[in-house]
């Protein structure tokens, strides 16, 4: 008898214990079409990369730091910490990408969100936002019935998502109702005003957590109210130096410190080559961010900036001619070189090339170099070769051997593109962040040294 109680007792506490929800989630599946072996999964104040193999299966155990939005690439999914998520997708057509796992229902509404948004807005966002006042209200209420009626239908897994989602829609909708505004201004009349009657855009509470951890839609309201803040800094002085400076006056105002971290890695920017206040800038930042992944990589990018100095001998390269061969820094030694780090998806670079023929024509018969280096991905390599060919493009045409994780890029931390750099006949920096050929004051700096 006494064994039975035992016995009885010990099933009892097995029974009634707390079940475990591990502190952990395990993201798998397989994602093809990526020209990588590894893809990037970012969140707010978190960044993992994730190995794929040779069939584009892949699997990985995360320790989330939130429960909420997170990218891969320009696709949103949702993760939540003791939850596992599995997809199938295609890199290069996501529409089709299927979810398992727990958070399956969760992720599914999220893609058919996004393929609705597609269809309406993203193919073609011009049609859309370039119409009159009250067709364009028209447009965004259509749209957003057709986004309530899908999460009306959709039955999720995890308790509050709902709940969120609600907050969520009502923030992108204020986000498109400033979109409308601002394509109005750039493709229509600069000058344009909504009536009235036009819905209010303003969000009164900036500074919350658990909607800038859940909603992508949320997190673009607070870059452009921070953005907007900055230009105002700025004023009319639209120089490098002014906007370092505007972008770090800006931030010291944020108090929520999710919010400090993500813009942190766009404050970032200001610790550069080129910022004689880059010491200030990246001793604050340490001071008050706390991801601590974050910190190491603004020390190493501040420990390699202070290479990056007048006189110090440039980072090399040795990369892909698209004429044959391949071209060193080495080679070109005799010569000052000029650099342009640029991709063909970037459309501030396109925007540099009539500019940086103009440069070609005028220095031709000069003792320089113009060397254009794309660090598009893989997967691009061809767009590359038929880009330069289409284009006519001149100089020195080089593809990086791994795009932003190429070794002359990582040795300038660039960040950011077009990128321009200037080398004197030595191979020594004379600048590690140049004018671009569309700033007047490279012409004055070429004449600076003899060209």
């Amino acid at each position: 008898m006494k064994k039975l109680i035992i016995f009885a007792l010990t099933f009892t506490l097995f029974s009634c214990a707390k079940e475990e929800i591990p502190e952990y989630t395990i993201i798998s599946g397989k994602y093809t079409n990526t020209g990588e072996e590894m893809f990037t999964l970012r969140g707010v104040a978190f960044q993992k990369e994730i190995a794929i193999n040779q069939d584009g299966t892949f699997t990985d155990t995360l320790h989330l730091d939130y429960n909420g939005a997170y990218r891969i690439g320009r696709q949103e999914i949702y993760l939540h910490s003791g939850k596992n998520l599995d997809f199938d997708a295609n890199a290069e057509d996501w529409s089709t990408v299927v979810f398992t796992g727990d958070l399956a229902a969760e992720n599914s509404y999220i893609s058919k969100k996004h393929n609705l948004e597609k269809e309406t807005i993203s193919t073609d966002p011009k049609a859309f936002y370039l119409v009159g006042e009250t067709e364009f209200l028209s447009r965004l209420n259509d749209f957003n019935q057709k986004r309530k009626e899908l999460l009306e239908q959709s039955v999720f897994t995890v308790a509050d998502f709902k709940e969120k989602e609600v907050r969520s829609l009502e923030y992108h909708t204020n986000y498109l109702l400033n979109t409308y505004i601002q394509y109005q201004k750039r493709f229509g009349d600069k000058d344009f005003q909504v009536s009235e009657n036009f819905p209010d855009t303003q969000i009164t509470d900036l500074e919350n957590t658990e909607d800038y951890n859940f909603s992508t839609a949320y997190r673009s309201l607070i870059n452009d109210d921070f953005y907007k803040k900055v230009e105002e800094e700025m004023g009319d002085d639209g120089s490098p130096e002014k906007y370092y400076q505007a972008l770090f006056t800006t931030f010291k105002t944020v108090k929520n410190q999710s919010i400090k971290n993500s813009l942190g890695r766009v404050v970032a920017q200001a610790v550069s080559s080129s910022n004689n206040n880059s010491e200030e800038i990246y001793n604050y930042l340490l001071d008050n961010i706390t991801d601590e992944g974050f910190k190491t990589e603004l020390t190493e990018k501040y420990n390699k900036i202070k290479t990056l100095v007048k006189g110090n001998p440039s980072p090399k390269f040795n990369y892909e001619n698209h004429k044959g061969g391949t071209t060193s820094l080495d080679d070109l030694k005799g010569k000052f070189v000029y650099i342009d780090v640029w991709a063909t998806w970037c459309g501030p670079c396109k925007r540099e090339i009539p500019h940086l023929k103009e440069i070609e024509k005028l220095y031709h018969d000069k003792n320089i170099e113009i060397v254009s280096i794309s660090i598009d991905d893989k997967k691009d390599y061809e767009k590359w070769k038929e880009f330069v060919g289409t284009e006519e493009l001149g100089g020195i045409q080089l593809y990086a051997d791994n795009a932003w994780q190429s070794q002359f890029v990582s040795d300038y931390a660039i960040e950011g593109i077009p990128r321009f750099i200037l080398i004197d006949t030595e191979g020594n920096i004379i600048s590690a962040d140049a004018p671009r050929p569309s700033d007047e004051k490279l012409i004055e700096l070429f004449t600076e040294i003899g060209l």
